[in-house]
C-alpha cells in the first residue's frame, strides 16, 4: 500500500460533521413546547396598549400575570384541574373578554359573587356601603399617563386590604355622562362563579359596567408587576421608564 492510498483511506473513514442533527431538533422542539406550556399555565407577560388602568398600569407597560395564583389549568385547553385560591376584591386580573374570548383584558376586581354593586354620583358602593375615597394633592403618579391628566381628579380608594389610585374626569369639563350605574337605580347582584371588574381610569374604561360580570372560568391569572415599560417613541430605541421596571402593581399608594 502506498502513502497516497493510506492517506485516502484515512480521509474516507473519518466521521462527517452534521450541521444539525435530529437530536438537536428534538431538544429545540421540547424547549419551545416547554416555554409555551409555562406561558399557558404558569406565568405570562402581557403588553398593555390602553389607558383604562392608569395610573396603576400605564400605556406601554409590560406586565406579568401569575397563572398559578388561583389554581392550575391544563396547558392550551384551559381546563381547570384544581383550584386552591379565590379571586379577591381589589386584585388585578387578566381574563378572556366575555364578548370576545380571543381578546385578553386586565382590570381590577371590585366585587365578587354575591356582592351588590352600585355607582351613585360617581361613588362606588358595595353591598350598600360607599368605598372609601381620599382626594390626592400629589399628582406625580399622573406623570406621562396616556390619558389626559389635566382633566382628571385623583383619588385613593380602599377595597378590603388593597389601596389604589383612581382617576375620574373632573366635573367641570364640558362632557355629559351618567354618573350613576345601573341606570335602573337598582344594585347589580354579581352571580355565582363570577366577579365584577372596573378600570382604575373610571371614565375611560370598557368594563363590567358595559358587559356586567366576568365568569371565573375566563380568569387567566393575577397581574403582579411591571416587567418593563416604555413610552411611545418615534426613535429606533424605546424610551424606557426605568423607574417602573419590576414595579409591583400593589402598594403604589404607600
Amino acid at each position: 500500500m502506498t502513502d497516497e492510498q493510506l492517506t485516502t483511506s484515512n480521509q474516507d473513514s473519518s466521521p462527517k460533521k452534521e450541521l444539525f442533527r435530529v437530536e438537536d431538533f428534538r431538544i429545540l422542539f421540547f424547549l419551545v413546547f416547554l416555554a409555551l406550556c409555562i406561558r399557558s399555565s404558569i406565568v405570562a407577560p402581557y403588553e398593555v396598549p390602553t389607558a383604562s388602568m392608569e395610573p396603576t398600569i400605564k400605556v406601554g407597560d409590560r406586565i406579568v400575570a401569575n397563572k398559578l395564583a388561583y389554581g392550575f389549568r391544563v396547558p392550551f385547553i384551559n381546563y381547570e384541574v384544581i383550584r386552591w385560591g379565590q379571586v379577591k376584591r381589589g386584585e388585578i386580573i387578566v381574563f378572556r373578554f366575555p364578548m370576545d374570548p380571543n381578546l385578553d383584558f386586565v382590570k381590577r376586581v371590585v366585587a365578587i359573587a354575591g356582592d351588590k354593586v352600585q355607582i351613585f354620583n360617581d361613588r362606588l358602593y358595595i353591598n350598600g356601603q360607599p368605598i372609601e375615597r381620599i382626594d390626592q394633592e400629589d399628582r406625580s403618579i399622573l406623570d406621562d399617563v396616556g390619558d389626559r391628566a389635566d382633566i382628571k381628579d385623583l383619588y385613593v380608594e380602599q377595597i378590603d386590604k388593597h389601596a389604589f389610585f383612581v382617576t375620574q374626569d373632573t366635573r367641570n369639563i364640558l362632557t355629559v355622562r351618567n354618573r350613576n350605574w345601573p341606570h335602573s337605580g337598582e344594585p347589580y347582584l354579581v352571580p355565582k362563579e363570577a366577579v365584577f371588574v372596573m378600570g382604575d381610569n373610571r371614565d375611560n374604561s370598557l368594563d363590567s359596567r358595559k358587559w356586567q360580570h366576568v365568569p371565573l372560568v375566563n380568569v387567566k391569572g393575577r397581574a403582579e408587576f411591571v416587567i418593563w415599560s416604555s413610552k411611545s417613541s418615534g426613535g429606533v430605541l424605546p424610551d424606557m421608564r426605568w423607574s417602573r421596571v419590576f414595579k409591583s402593581l400593589y402598594g403604589q399608594t404607600e
